[in-house]
């Protein structure tokens, strides 16, 4: 399990959300390939930006895109916390359930950390999922 610092304030937020509408629902952010905490903790990215070399290969190492990096789940979420909140109260308000709000909230994250994952075959970024914690 990945250990994201910043995580405690925004739970004490989203509990104080929760409280109020007497529900209790976790939504989670991740990703599918077994590689993903591999690339996601590879803060070395060996190679990164070269050319690929190969009669199969083409493009760049890593980073295709030109903004690929290590932590990329981790680094939008501290980044964009207090919007996370922000999505799930103003979700609310319009009428959502607490659930479809931490659910916005959690493909706003997805979204944030697909453009920073490191894309070689395209199956990591394809395999990120945003879902109701069972």
């Amino acid at each position: 399990m990945i250990k994201i610092n910043g995580k405690e304030q925004l739970n004490r937020n989203l509990q104080k959300l929760q409280g109020k509408h007497k529900t209790d629902v976790n939504v989670i952010v991740g990703y599918t390939q077994s590689y993903a905490v591999y690339v996601h903790e590879a803060v070395g990215m060996v190679l990164k930006g070269q050319p690929r070399t190969g009669k199969k290969s083409s493009g760049k190492y890593w980073d295709p895109q030109g903004r690929a990096q290590a932590k990329f789940l981790e680094e939008p979420f501290r980044k964009i916390s207090k919007d996370l909140v922000g999505i799930v109260g103003i979700a609310i308000k319009g009428g959502a359930t607490f659930l479809q709000g931490m659910l916005l909230a959690g493909l706003r994250l997805q979204r944030e950390s697909q453009l920073l994952v490191p894309v070689d075959t395209g199956l990591l970024k394809a395999s990120a999922f945003t879902r109701k914690e069972k």
